[in-house]
């Protein structure tokens, strides 16, 4: 496919992915997909397809590096990788169902029903993270940041696995292994390894510290993005080429974001992540608004 892009800015971007992928123990998804498709103007299905490919490089120096500073718990990855799986080949398949469906009228206007589902579904999803981020670096301190059992964690149902790096005992692996199954279809749909959402839910829906979250989730999330990549490989939604030139940047820089887990405070982390947020949500909107202009400019 050919498909003209800045390769300097392709860099950039991947450095700062990395570098969010890195300190959150997220892909860097939430931020790669939307802005290839806002900034550089890739085609937004190809920009879910190949954030999915980049995030597999990011992933694996980001897990490697959390390994060795103790970070994470892999019982809750093994439970949710089966899950996951199911739930990516869903949402890649959906991915395509709304390419092939067309455009809707809006505004005067019209733009391509993919695009205002996922973008739609994007504003939604990182207004709702960024929000609980904020609201609670604002209301907890870094005393706080270690493991107080949250209302997922308390859940009884199925068998139940104790969890000794949180460290939290009796904690439902039916749930978690559900929770897979809805990580993997946002990651599927969306090009995210999913951590925008997981990480809220082990911090505030189980109780993780901040520290072993950001650990937590990222092995499920390398294999989640590697089906998801050859799901939407198939669907002709993947540039290799522009996967290889983001992975230049982000695989240096997930290792300086993951040291940074370290360095920076719990609610530094917190907030720091809710900025990022807006700031892609605010990068959509204007992107939405650019193409209805440009329609009514026509």
């Amino acid at each position: 496919m050919d498909i003209a892009v800045n390769v300097p800015a392709l860099i950039v971007l991947g450095v700062a992915v990395g570098l969010v992928a890195g300190m959150f123990g997220v892909g860097g998804g939430f931020l790669l997909t939307p802005l290839l498709s806002v900034v550089l103007r890739v085609p937004l299905p190809i920009a879910v397809g190949t954030g999915l490919c980049q995030i597999i490089g990011t992933a694996t120096v980001a897990l490697l590096r959390h390994k060795k500073l103790g970070q994470g718990e892999l019982r809750v990855d093994v439970l949710m990788i089966a899950g996951s799986l199911i739930g990516v080949s869903a949402g890649a398949r959906t991915v395509s169902a709304l390419e092939h469906a067309g455009s809707v009228a809006i505004a005067g206007g019209s733009i391509p029903l993919v695009n205002l589902v996922l973008y739609g579904l994007f504003a939604v999803l990182l207004a709702a993270s960024s929000w609980i981020f904020w609201r609670q670096g604002r209301k907890l301190s870094d005393a706080l940041d270690e493991a107080r059992p949250g209302p997922l964690a308390r859940l009884r149902f199925g068998p139940s696995i104790d969890l000794p790096r949180v460290p939290m005992r009796g904690v439902s692996a039916v749930g978690i292994a559900y929770l897979g199954v809805v990580l993997g279809f946002v990651s599927g749909l969306l090009g995210i390894g999913g951590g925008v959402v997981l990480l809220p839910v082990l911090i505030y829906g189980f109780g993780f510290p901040v520290r072993q979250a950001a650990g937590t989730g990222i092995l499920a999330l390398l294999v989640t993005a590697a089906v998801g990549t050859v799901e939407h490989a198939l669907a002709e939604h993947v540039h290799l080429g522009m996967a290889c030139v983001l992975l230049i940047g982000s695989t240096l820089s997930a290792q300086l974001g993951a040291l940074l887990t370290r360095r920076l405070a719990a609610h530094t982390l917190r907030r720091t992540f809710a900025v990022l947020l807006w700031i892609t949500i605010a990068a959509i909107v204007w992107d939405v608004a650019r193409r209805l202009a440009f329609v009514h400019g026509a």
